[in-house]
């Protein structure tokens, strides 16, 4: 379990984050809120990357870091000149090799091509192996749909499955709604840098709703007054 305490996050006199405390159980756990929430500082913070923020994250009574954290990032940077099979020879080995050729032949990444001839989402594909190969005991995945077609998006809805099913917590945030509500186990509501609501499986009526309340609000005005 991923336990948390005392999450501050401040950019001047902005606060982004304010958990005092929360606790994540294994599965999979998805965040969601409008942007400007704090989804990905969140992440940032919980892997350590957060210049700004200030944490206590423990996992299962030890301090969690990056030997037990895998994180795939909005934006991964690929250093120019390589192919995607040298970047993956940079995390892995023995059979992490065999398991990332195994998941290839659904992903479909040309590795042996230079990363600099990739479309966006090979470029995501390619993160996303890299990230899987070091078979960390949690997984943080910020936006993984952005870029991906929909085959991928459903070869990556089974390896979130299969994760959990072997025992992995996985964090996920993403803007859409629909693969998470499928796929988490719980997903939490962050909302001006606190969570303020847990919606568990099968029990999110009301998710959307209560994401949007303030935006509903301020649009149904302005279109009613729109035009004249």
């Amino acid at each position: 379990m991923i336990t948390l305490a005392e999450l501050r996050c401040a950019y001047g006199d902005k606060t982004v984050l304010d958990i005092p405390a929360y606790d994540l159980t294994p599965g999979v756990h998805g965040i969601v809120g409008l942007n400007g929430a704090g989804k990905t500082t969140f992440l940032n913070a919980l892997y350590g990357f957060g210049r700004n923020a200030e944490a206590r994250v423990r996992w299962n009574d030890a301090d969690m870091g990056h030997g037990n954290t895998a994180f795939l990032e909005t934006d991964t940077y690929f250093h120019p000149g390589i192919t995607g099979r040298e970047y993956l020879e940079l995390f892995m080995s023995g059979p992490a090799a065999a398991d990332v050729r195994m998941l290839n032949e659904l992903l479909e990444v040309p590795l042996d091509a230079l990363i600099t001839t990739y479309s966006t989402g090979m470029k995501r594909k390619l993160a996303l192996l890299g990230v899987l190969s070091l078979d960390r005991e949690v997984v943080l995945l910020d936006e993984p749909m952005n870029g991906l077609d929909l085959a991928s998006v459903r070869v990556l809805e089974a390896i979130i499955k299969r994760l959990a099913e072997r025992g992995r917590t996985v964090i996920i945030t993403s803007h859409v709604l629909g693969p998470l509500i499928a796929l988490c186990d719980r997903i939490h509501l962050l909302q001006q840098g606190r969570f303020t609501r847990v919606f568990e499986r099968g029990r999110t009526e009301g998710l959307e709703a209560e994401l949007f309340a303030e935006l509903d609000r301020r649009t149904d005005d302005v279109v009613a007054r729109w035009g004249g």
